[in-house]
């Protein structure tokens, strides 16, 4: 954990600041020791190789620990040298991608830290926070770039001060906890004044798709993990099947859905388990999402990105038009 990091956290039982107590510092980061709140309650938090950690454990998110520790090196471009995330990226947000440069960016379900890397390509200063130990993948791959902080936490519980960030994004994360509504509405206070979020989550749209995913996720969500994780490897020739006219799509889609769109094949292995693995997987439509940024107070509600799922971003009242340009 870098120091600075004290100036962003707070207790997330009672908003108190944190001291750090017992620290063991290694290569000028804390690797071990405790977050003690100097509040009344006195609530204490571990530094575990070298991350702050607000939960005891993984909770509902343990398929992510497993998913995104196995394909670590998976996404990133400094392992693939791909920009598929980072033009990915460009059609999410409704603003020129460099203006995050020396904006204080939250990456809300960080997972191994892909768009974080897109962020800090661009200069942000980014702090990534994942229930699950994901984290521990995202510090490996990420630790070495300035600008980038680590938390373990509970996005129901998130440690931070009210007003923090300029742009707060959670990109396929909501819908994948036990209540995404209440999981989004974590995420508005803590945008500055003339700041963004953006979020995305799954669509309820394609019924046919819909119906044979959810009949097999009645299975594989009791199948051992890395018994799934070794029956995703089927996504690597059903990839080539899908490039037949009209009755690949029919396979890949409908009768035996599978990851067949990112540019490689372990990339297509782990967005299978994803797939098929997590505890919960809702699905929204757009009306439903942007009721959630207006319930919010938030304003010039827009969607973006391609069809594939439910994505908006919007503006904290009073938009920033100096800061952020327009896309």
């Amino acid at each position: 954990m870098r120091r600075e990091l004290l100036d962003l956290i707070v207790c997330p039982d009672c908003g108190g600041d944190l001291r750090v107590t017992d620290d063991l510092l290694r290569d000028g980061e804390i690797e071990s020791g405790r977050l003690i709140c100097n509040g009344v309650s006195s609530h204490a938090f571990p530094i575990r190789d070298f991350i702050p950690r607000f939960v005891g454990g993984d909770d509902y998110a343990d398929a992510f620990s497993l998913e995104w520790n196995a394909f670590r090196t998976a996404h990133l471009k400094k392992f693939t040298g791909l920009d598929y995330l980072d033009e990915q990226f460009k059609e999410f947000i409704d603003f020129p991608v460099e203006r995050v440069r020396g904006k204080l960016v939250l990456d809300a379900g960080a997972g191994l830290g892909r768009f974080c890397e897109v962020m800090l390509g661009q200069g942000a200063e980014v702090v990534a926070v994942d229930l699950s130990y994901a984290i521990d993948a995202a510090r490996a791959n990420l630790h070495d770039r300035e600008g980038i902080h680590f938390i373990q936490a509970d996005i129901f519980r998130l440690p931070f001060r009210p007003e923090t960030f300029d742009f707060v994004y959670s990109w396929g994360v909501l819908h994948h906890t036990p209540d995404p509504p209440r999981a989004f509405a974590s995420l508005p206070p803590l945008v500055r004044k003339g700041g963004k979020l953006m979020i995305f989550v799954y669509a309820r749209y394609n019924k046919a798709y819909l119906m044979t995913t959810d009949l097999y996720r009645r299975l594989t969500t009791r199948l051992p993990q890395r018994l799934l994780l070794k029956l995703s490897y089927i996504a690597v020739p059903l990839y080539y099947v899908g490039k037949i006219p009209v009755i690949g799509p029919l396979i890949t889609r409908i009768l035996l859905p599978v990851s067949v769109k990112p540019p490689t094949h372990r990339w297509r292995v782990g967005n299978t388990f994803d797939l098929y693995s997590p505890k919960y997987a809702f699905r929204y439509d757009h009306v439903e999402v942007y009721d959630w940024f207006e319930r919010a107070g938030m304003e010039r509600i827009r969607p973006v990105g391609p069809d594939s799922g439910v994505c908006f971003i919007a503006d904290k009242p009073p938009r920033d038009e100096a800061a952020w340009g327009s896309g």
